[in-house]
């Protein structure tokens, strides 16, 4: 596979994955603060922006192009456990041969499958589409993509108290099956993984360490965000970036940041960094905008 395109093909990868990216979800005394690059196990009203910028590989001795998106997503709960979801990305490269737009629009329905508030964990299932003609000729794909999504969320707070320091640790996942529309267009997974140490956690739950604001609220974290094709000429290929970063809390939403990072050659040599906002409608707004439509009475806190 080329350089050059492969290292292309990761930029439209990151593209899709951030618009996709949700905020913190619930599962006893854990939360799990929104990664950047995949979608977390909640079923919450949040709205979110994120930015990024990457380079990509150019030829030996020439600068390197570049890649710059921005995206806006928000999910909005119509039962407790549903919930509907859109996004849309812009997205401009530097370099020879710049373009810009937007990319299809992303929609999705969210359901969760499993919570338990003792084992701090959560599952949730989700189908999501990016759909055709509803983005820029020279940036959106010219089909639409079928992706039936698992995400999954598990804490430690039950381990025991011989290994309580290692209680704030979390891994939050995703596997999603992307089916185009057409079947000239190759098939493939997207996947990822996220380790998570929770400050918050440790000061709350497990020892007060003596962190104080804004230290205090901050969870350090590395996630992966990885492509495999499964059809078509790279069918076995594997792109993506290894991200380090961190997350910060605060009660009616989150800052992050994280570098991003090829995960091996195909996916380029350049770095990048990603940044996002979350808003969390559901407790800026909780008896309004931030409640489930059906099925439940406004949260009161």
């Amino acid at each position: 596979m080329p350089l050059r395109k492969s290292a292309a093909l990761l930029g439209l990868i990151l593209c899709t994955l951030w618009t996709h990216a949700y905020a913190h979800a619930v599962a006893g005394m854990r939360v799990f603060p929104g990664t950047l690059t995949f979608a977390d196990p909640g079923v919450t009203d949040e709205f979110d922006i994120g930015w990024g910028r990457a380079a990509l590989s150019g030829t030996p001795g020439d600068p390197a192009p570049y890649i710059s998106t921005i995206s806006l997503a928000e999910s909005k709960t119509i039962t407790p456990n549903l919930a509907l979801t859109v996004g849309d990305a812009y997205q401009a490269t530097g370099g020879p041969g710049a373009v810009s737009g937007f990319g299809n629009v992303a929609i999705g329905v969210d359901y969760g499958l499993w919570k338990s508030d003792s084992e701090e964990t959560l599952i949730t299932g989700a189908v999501n589409a990016s759909l055709n003609h509803t983005g820029s000729g020279q940036i959106a794909a010219p089909y639409s993509v079928f992706s039936p999504t698992l995400l999954f969320g598990r804490g430690l707070g039950d381990l025991p108290s011989r290994l309580r320091m290692l209680r704030p640790l979390a891994i939050t996942g995703m596997i999603a099956d992307n089916v185009p529309s057409t079947t000239a267009a190759p098939q493939s997974l997207s996947w990822g993984l996220s380790v998570q140490y929770s400050l918050p956690y440790l000061q709350n739950y497990v020892r007060d360490i003596g962190l104080h604001a804004p230290f205090n609220n901050v969870v350090p974290l590395v996630e992966c965000a990885m492509q495999t094709y499964t059809s078509g000429p790279y069918a076995g290929h594997t792109l993506g970036t290894i991200n380090p970063g961190f997350v910060w809390l605060g009660r009616y939403g989150q800052v992050g940041i994280e570098a991003t990072l090829p995960a091996n050659r195909a996916s380029g040599r350049g770095v990048g960094v990603i940044l996002g906002v979350g808003f969390y409608l559901d407790d800026i707004f909780p008896h309004t905008l931030g409640a489930p439509l059906l099925g439940a009475t406004p949260r009161t806190s």
